[in-house]
């Protein structure tokens, strides 16, 4: 009798691997994630898609020309995206049929611990037409998904700081002698950053058994 358990210690990532910009933005977090585990594995899906009605000659001419150049537009776009936090194996799955089904399949088939896809942020009626292969693999999958897009705060600003002291907080410094160091606006604290670090005791109990 052969065991379905996952392998222990064993991390595997599937990066949903559209031939887009969405599709390198999950393939660069997806090597992230698997290199965050300490060399996890990372898996590709691209999902070659059937048309939705019986197809024609044509058409499925078509769709063998697609699935038989799909290896190498895989290998093109993982080696353009190469970088230090890349697994130095990455195994590449090709599916022809509808996208959300095959990769939730494929996560099934690899047992992915992380499925990672990309998206374009359609909203209103372009959502409604053109449908989210992400937000159907984020309600039916069976495991965690990223859905991963590009980092880009350039058009951000960052919340306002309290460094350096406004003058208020330097006149409140030196009537108290610097035993209030902020003034009244800026002594509130709820916007500020709250860091937690394990106690030695916590520190203790977390690590495995000898």
């Amino acid at each position: 009798m052969t065991s379905n358990a996952p392998e222990a210690g064993r991390y595997v990532v599937l990066a949903a691997l559209a031939f887009d910009e969405t599709g390198d933005a999950a393939l660069t977090e997806a090597a992230r994630m698997a290199a965050a585990h300490g060399g996890g594995e990372l898996h590709v899906v691209h999902v070659v898609r059937e048309a939705d009605s019986a197809p024609s000659t044509s058409e499925l001419v078509s769709l063998d020309k697609r699935l038989e150049g799909a290896p190498a537009e895989i290998q093109r776009r993982v080696e353009a995206s190469w970088s230090a936090a890349t697994p130095t194996k990455v195994t590449a799955h090709v599916r022809a049929g509808t996208p959300e089904r095959s990769i939730l399949q494929a996560a099934v088939d690899i047992d992915a611990d992380l499925i990672v896809v990309g998206t374009h942020k359609r909203r209103g009626m372009e959502k409604l037409l053109l449908g989210s292969v992400a937000e159907a693999v984020l309600r039916h999958a069976h495991c965690p998904v990223l859905v991963a897009v590009m980092k880009d705060y350039s058009e951000k600003s960052r919340s306002p700081s309290i460094a350096p002291p406004c003058p208020q907080c330097l006149a409140v410094r030196k009537q108290t002698h610097a035993k209030t160091y902020w003034c009244e606006q800026h002594s509130r604290t709820y916007g500020a950053p709250h860091v937690y670090e394990p106690t030695g005791s916590t520190r203790t109990s977390v690590m495995p058994s000898q």
